[in-house]
C-alpha cells in the first residue's frame, strides 16, 4: 500500500517586484546593516533576457550586460542605475545561448569573455568561449580576439555559471542541472583552434540539495529555484559569489584554498527575497558588493552588500550590542520525546498511521496540513538556518550582535548547528539554553560572545490562576556576562505567554521579571530582550508597558527608532506592535563602576527576505523558500559611561 499522504502541490505566489523601500528605523548612529537595494532598472528595450553582467575594467561605473539564447550578438554597456550606455556588436561570433559575461584584466589589458555554454537538453557535443578585448561603452562593434571551444569528459551538459580565476588562467564551469551541480575547469587560452576537454573537478556541496518535492514538483511549476543560474570571482580572486534563481551565495577563499574546495564549504546566503528567476550577478567594484539582475524586459538591477567589511574591524569595546529575535519555530527535524514537534519531520517519516491519525485529530486546519505534508528535510532546516544567519549577519558590519536572546527555538543541538555551519566564523560562544516545558517543545536561548559568569538558570513562570495553561509559556533565562570593564550584565532571555490567552498571563509574566531583576546584586547591569507578546491594542486598553515595564526599565525603543513600525505586524485588524523589545536598566548600587545607556537603536530587516511584498515581516514559508520569521529583531547597542 503507498502512503496516506497526498503530497499536495502549494501553490507558489510568484511575485516580480521586489519592494524597494524596506521599513527601518532612523537613528543618529545606526547599526551597520546588510544592504539590499534596486539600483534601478535595465532601460534598453531590447535587453529582453539577461543572462549575463560584468563591471568594466576600463571605464569604472560601467557594466557590461548580455542577453539570453536567440538574441542577436550584442554588448550592452548601462551605468550603475541600468541606464542605457550603447549597444556593441561582437562580431566573428554566434550567440547560440549565451549565458554568462566575465570581466578580467590579463598582461595589463582588460578583457570580457561571453560564456556561449547554455544547452537546455544537453544535446551540443561542444560548447564555445568568446574572448575580446573590452570595447569602450558606445563603440558599434568590436572582434573576438580568441575563441575556447570545449566538450565535457561526460557528456553534454547545460551551464549558464561561468567565471575567470585569472591567476590560473582558467575558466570555472558550473552543471545547471546536475544534482549537486559539477565544477569543470576550461584554460583561458590555448594553443591552437582545437576543441579542449573540459577537466572535470568534481560536484560541489556549498549549494543547498533541492527537496524530493522540490524535484518532483519542478517541471510542473518550472521552478528550478535551486540551479545555478550565474557565477563570479571578484578581482583580488578571494571571493566568489555564484546565482540561483532566488539568492546569492557568497563563498570566501582561504589562504592557498583551490576553489574547489572553497565551494565544498558552507556559503553566506543572501536571500533575493521576492526577486525571481535572477540570471546574472557580478562583483561591483570590490569583493563585498554585488549587483544582479534577471529576465523579462526592464528587469530591475539590484545592488546587494554582502555585509562584509573591508578589513576585519574591532568591535567597540566600550558599548555591547544586543539582539531580540523570535526566530519563528526553529526545529530540528527529528522527533524529540514528550515534545509536540510532529509537524517538523521529514516527509518520509510522516507516512505512518500513527502520525497521521495524530495530525487528523488537529482542528486548525492550517497546523493540520502543516503536520500532515510539511516537509521538514534537512535541505529545508539548512535553508531555515541560512536566512537567520544572512539576517544576524546584517550588525555590526557582518560580524552580528554581541549578544543574541532567541525565542522559539526547539533544543540546544539546532542551535548550535546555526552557531557552527552557519556562523562559524562570527566567534559566538556554545550556545545557552535551559529546556523548559512549554507543550511545543519551544524555548528561549542566547548566542553571545561575551564569556559567561557562573550558570545560566531558567526561572520557570508560575500561573497558579491558569493551572490548565501552565505548559503555553516559558520560562525566563537568565545568563551573567561579563563585559569588557570587568562588570557583570545579566541578561533575561523572555517569551511571554502568546496574545490569544488572557492578560493576567501576560502580567504575571512582568511581574515574575521585576521580581528576578530585584532579587540581582546592585552592581549588575540588566537588560531583557525578547517576545513580550504585548500588543499595542492591549497596551492602549491595559497600559501594561507603563505599568510593568517602564518602571525601572528604559524601553529601547522609546529612545530610539522613532520611525520604526513596530516588529510585528497583524493583518487581520492592520496594526504594529513592538512584541520584540529590549528594555535595560543600570547599575544602580554603591560598588557599580560604570553606567550604561542606549547608543543606538534599530529594527533589523535590511535582508530582503524578511520584508513583504505589503513591508511587513515575512515569516518563513518551508514549500516555497520564502522569508525568515513573522518577528522582525529588535537591536539595541548599549554603551559603557563612567559612573557619575
Amino acid at each position: 500500500m503507498g502512503p496516506r499522504i497526498p503530497l499536495r502541490l502549494q501553490q507558489l505566489s510568484r511575485r516580480a517586484v521586489v519592494l524597494l523601500a524596506l521599513a527601518g528605523c532612523s537613528n543618529a548612529e545606526q547599526p551597520a546593516t546588510l544592504a539590499f537595494e534596486a539600483a534601478g532598472r535595465l532601460e534598453d528595450p531590447k535587453i529582453r533576457e539577461a543572462s549575463g553582467i560584468a563591471r568594466s575594467q576600463r571605464e569604472p561605473g560601467v557594466l557590461w550586460v548580455i542577453n539570453d539564447s536567440g538574441a542577436k550578438e550584442t554588448l550592452y554597456a548601462i551605468d550603475a542605475t541600468g541606464t542605457s550606455l550603447g549597444r556593441t556588436e561582437l562580431k566573428k561570433s554566434s550567440n547560440k545561448d549565451w549565458e554568462d559575461l566575465a570581466s578580467f584584466e590579463l598582461d595589463g589589458k582588460p578583457y570580457l569573455m561571453v560564456a556561449d555554454i547554455g544547452d537546455n537538453l544537453a544535446r551540443h557535443k561542444s560548447r564555445t568561449l568568446y574572448f575580446l578585448n573590452e570595447p569602450k561603452s558606445g563603440k558599434k562593434s568590436t572582434t573576438v580576439d580568441w575563441e575556447v571551444s570545449f566538450r565535457y569528459p561526460d557528456g553534454p551538459r547545460d551551464a549558464e555559471a561561468a567565471a575567470i580565476d585569472v591567476a590560473n588562467e582558467r575558466v570555472l564551469i558550473l552543471s545547471k542541472r546536475d544534482i549537486p551541480p559539477v565544477l569543470y575547469e576550461v584554460p583561458l587560452r590555448t594553443d591552437d583552434d582545437k576543441k579542449v576537454t573540459a577537466k572535470w573537478l568534481g560536484t560541489i556541496s556549498g549549494l543547498p540539495a533541492p527537496s524530493r518535492q522540490d524535484v518532483e514538483f519542478a517541471p510542473k511549476t518550472k521552478d528550478w529555484h535551486w540551479q545555478p543560474s550565474a557565477m563570479d570571482i571578484s578581482q583580488d580572486n578571494r571571493a566568489a559569489a555564484i546565482l540561483t534563481y532566488r539568492a546569492v551565495y557568497y563563498f570566501l577563499r582561504g589562504p592557498g584554498q583551490d576553489w574547489y574546495d572553497a565551494f565544498n564549504t558552507k556559503p553566506i546566503r543572501i536571500s533575493l527575497g521576492n526577486f525571481v528567476n535572477a540570471e546574472a550577478v557580478a562583483f561591483a567594484d570590490d569583493h563585498r558588493t554585488v549587483v544582479v539582475t534577471g529576465e523579462n524586459r526592464n528587469a530591475l538591477l539590484l545592488r546587494v552588500d554582502l555585509g562584509m567589511p573591508a578589513t576585519q574591524q574591532e568591535p567597540d569595546s566600550d558599548a555591547v550590542t544586543v539582539m531580540a529575535f523570535n526566530v519563528q519555530n526553529l526545529f530540528d527535524n527529528t522527533d524529540d520525546p514528550g515534545k509536540d514537534d510532529k509537524a517538523y519531520l521529514p516527509l518520509p517519516a510522516k507516512q505512518s498511521d500513527t502520525h497521521i491519525d495524530a495530525c487528523n485529530e488537529i482542528e486548525v486546519e492550517s497546523w493540520r496540513d502543516e503536520c500532515l505534508y510539511l516537509d521538514w528535510s534537512d535541505a529545508a532546516l539548512d535553508f531555515k538556518l541560512g536566512v537567520l544567519a544572512t539576517t544576524i549577519r546584517q550588525v555590526n558590519n557582518g560580524r552580528g550582535a554581541d549578544v543574541i536572546a532567541l525565542q522559539e527555538v526547539e533544543n540546544a543541538n539546532v542551535l548550535e548547528r546555526l552557531r557552527t555551519e552557519h556562523l562559524a566564523d562570527l566567534g559566538y560562544l556554545p550556545a545557552i539554553l535551559v529546556e523548559g516545558t512549554d507543550t511545543r517543545g519551544i524555548d528561549v536561548a542566547f548566542l553571545s560572545k561575551l564569556p559567561l559568569v557562573g550558570d545560566p538558570v531558567l526561572h520557570p513562570l508560575q500561573l497558579p490562576e491558569f493551572p490548565d495553561r501552565q505548559g503555553d509559556t516559558r520560562g525566563v533565562l537568565q545568563a551573567d556576562f561579563r563585559m569588557t570593564d570587568g562588570s557583570v550584565l545579566t541578561g533575561f532571555s523572555v517569551h511571554f505567554p502568546a496574545p490569544f490567552h488572557p492578560t493576567p498571563m501576560r502580567v504575571a509574566a512582568y511581574e515574575h521579571l521585576n521580581e528576578l531583576r530585584e532579587a540581582l546584586p546592585d552592581h549588575h547591569h540588566v537588560f531583557a530582550a525578547g517576545d513580550f507578546n504585548t500588543t499595542s491594542t492591549e497596551d492602549e486598553r491595559e497600559g501594561l508597558l507603563d505599568r510593568y515595564a517602564r518602571p525601572g526599565w528604559t524601553l529601547a525603543h522609546d529612545v530610539g527608532c522613532d520611525d520604526c513600525p513596530g516588529t510585528h505586524y497583524y493583518g487581520r485588524d492592520d496594526t504594529w506592535s513592538f512584541l520584540d523589545m529590549i528594555l535595560f536598566s543600570p547599575a544602580r548600587g554603591e560598588n557599580a563602576t560604570s553606567r550604561i545607556r542606549a547608543k543606538s537603536v534599530a529594527i533589523a530587516n535590511k535582508n530582503p527576505a524578511q520584508v513583504s511584498e505589503a513591508g511587513t515581516p515575512e515569516r518563513f514559508r518551508s514549500a516555497s523558500q520564502t522569508g525568515v520569521s513573522d518577528h522582525w529583531p529588535m537591536i539595541a547597542t548599549i554603551e559603557l559611561t563612567e559612573k557619575q
